[in-house]
């Protein structure tokens, strides 16, 4: 439940980044189609499209979007299914780190951008004092059901670990927002004073999240 819980938010983060103009707008590991509801909500005209492994989830989807596949990302070649389709924007918020080879996928997307699309990622910093508490300090690297250990986790990123896989896939950095978070997970009333009286100074905070 506390998994489902932290994947099936609205999460006011990534719409604050997703360019109004855009509304053609594909959101790679969906959900229950909270996200892209709260971006249809925002501008009515907007079709949404989300790609979901879980059925369960997909079908909750499927009622909030314009379209919901079903679908494992860690195969690139289901987005052909898009291929007749140009999306404004792309999001994969906390997929890529789900995914064996999430490189591949990246790749995959080029000829679903239209030419001003704007490709929205978010990943977990592992560069971050919880880890350097359990690691160093207790000796383990915990897994969890959430969070910076998700046990779902496939793959670790530091900040430039970000850069570098999607300069890898062909694609610019354009900007780096951070979320801070006191502990290893997301969300909760601690983390939203933390990350508004800091942000200032986020760019060089050793607790941010990208």
């Amino acid at each position: 439940m506390d998994r489902i819980t932290a994947y099936t938010t609205h999460r006011p983060d990534v719409c604050l980044l997703v360019p109004n103009h855009a509304r053609f707008i594909l959101d790679l590991g969906c959900s229950d189609g909270s996200l892209g509801e709260s971006l249809k909500n925002a501008h009515p005209e907007r079709e949404v499209c989300g790609v979901e492994f879980s059925e369960d989830l997909a079908m909750h989807a499927s009622i909030k979007l314009n379209q919901v596949i079903v679908a494992d990302l860690n195969d690139a070649s289901c987005l052909n299914v898009f291929s007749h389709r140009k999306f404004d924007c792309v999001i994969a918020a906390d997929i890529l780190e789900h995914l064996l080879n999430p490189i591949d996928l990246l790749k995959h997307l080029n000829p679903l951008l239209a030419d001003d699309a704007v490709l929205i990622v978010s990943l977990p910093n592992i560069r971050h004092h919880s880890a350097f508490y359990s690691i160093f300090v207790q000796g383990t690297f915990p897994r969890r059901n959430r969070g910076l250990f998700d046990d779902t986790h496939l793959r670790w990123f530091t900040l430039q670990d970000s850069r570098n896989l999607l300069e890898s896939a062909g694609y610019t950095l354009d900007r780096v927002h951070c979320t801070l978070r006191v502990g290893d997970k997301g969300g909760g009333r601690l983390n939203k004073l933390v990350s508004r009286l800091l942000d200032p100074i986020s760019g060089f905070a050793p607790i941010r999240d990208s």
